[in-house]
């Protein structure tokens, strides 16, 4: 979304009702649903709304207008330069205000740090033994307001690194103050893979995914049944996504924490299924194709399964190089000749 204001916007923003904005936009952010997250989308001058109509919203999913975002956004800024000013605000204020900043700009680091120091407020001031549900119950909020951010059809927010960031004190918060399991194979499956799909190549995502692993690593009696359930589902997103170089990456990494007997059965496994997929689908996409020459040249993987990615390599190589300058022919030349390369320094 882009923040260049044109003249007619200037224009609308100044004989508009920022305040009206702001508690419309702001109350649908507040109120979340329990049962799921909010799917947010930017709506433009493309779609016009009745006069004073800020949100549109049917069941979870809600249209905010950029225009009414925008007013909501100064409305919203004053509110959190006031507190730090040392103007008393309430704490619902601050959130409120934080959520709408968050929504206009992802970036906006000073909000997201006054969330953080929000919730370890109201964790410092709960006791008794209703504090482990209060501080879930605030925990559990916030995860949710920030999974609709970085799930929704919004560019910016799905590979914010201050969005991520915040994500990770969250779920290592719930770790250290509850001590409850987190649900890695759920937060994959349907938070980094929906954010991977919004925003292909997602750096920022997949190295959550890499946080999450190591916290189950960590905590949980049944990490090897936890990995197998993670490899199988990234393995289908990857075959789903197979441009995507992230995916099959977070597989790679997914493979190398599996050991002994396991390692070279998940390995030798992938390895057939990829190439099988290669092959049918005739394949020479980059992504794959370092995938494939990594897993080939690792060791692991037995001299059959090798050979057969040279011959596949080859085959598809010599109809690319068929094909007047095709990309495709320096793609497989170039796996082919790194795979070759580090076979010989290995075996040497």
């Amino acid at each position: 979304m882009s923040r260049a204001l044109d003249k007619a916007t200037t224009a609308a923003l100044k004989a508009g009702n920022p305040q009206a904005a702001y508690d419309s936009i702001s109350s649908v952010l507040v109120s979340l649903p329990s049962d799921g997250l909010l799917e947010i989308e930017i709506l433009g001058k493309e779609v016009p709304l009745p006069e004073g109509t800020h949100v549109l919203q049917d069941g979870l999913a809600v249209g905010v207008s950029k225009l009414g975002l925008v007013q909501a956004f100064l409305v919203a800024r004053r509110i959190l330069k006031d507190h730090i000013q040392g103007t008393s605000q309430t704490d619902q204020d601050l959130s409120a205000a934080t959520a709408v900043i968050l929504l206009m700009d992802p970036e906006f680091l000073t909000a997201a740090n006054t969330r953080k120091r929000l919730i370890q407020r109201h964790m410092a001031a709960s006791q008794g033994g209703d504090k482990r549900i209060e501080i879930q119950m605030v925990l559990d909020k916030e995860k949710r307001f920030l999974d609709s951010l970085l799930t929704s059809r919004l560019h910016r927010h799905t590979k914010s690194p201050t969005l991520w960031s915040h994500r990770r004190w969250l779920v290592e918060t719930f770790v250290s103050s509850l001590g409850v399991s987190v649900d890695v194979i759920g937060d994959v499956t349907n938070i980094v893979f929906v954010a991977g799909e919004r925003h292909p190549r997602n750096y920022y995502a997949w190295c959550h995914a890499r946080i999450l692993t190591h916290l189950a690593e960590q905590q949980a009696d049944n990490y090897d049944d936890c990995l197998k359930g993670l490899l199988d589902a990234v393995k289908k997103w990857c075959f789903r996504n197979h441009t995507d170089i992230s995916g099959w990456s977070f597989l790679f990494h997914l493979l190398d924490r599996c050991c002994g007997d396991a390692r070279i059965i998940e390995v030798s496994s992938t390895f057939s299924e990829v190439l099988d997929m290669s092959r049918s689908l005739r394949l020479t996409n980059e992504s794959v194709w370092v995938f494939l020459r990594t897993l080939a040249a690792s060791g692991i993987v037995d001299g059959n399964a090798q050979a057969q990615f040279i011959t596949l390599g080859q085959e598809l190589l010599q109809k690319a190089s068929a094909e007047q300058h095709s990309p495709d022919e320096q793609v497989l030349r170039s796996a082919l000749d790194w795979y070759e390369t580090y076979r010989r320094r290995r075996d040497s």
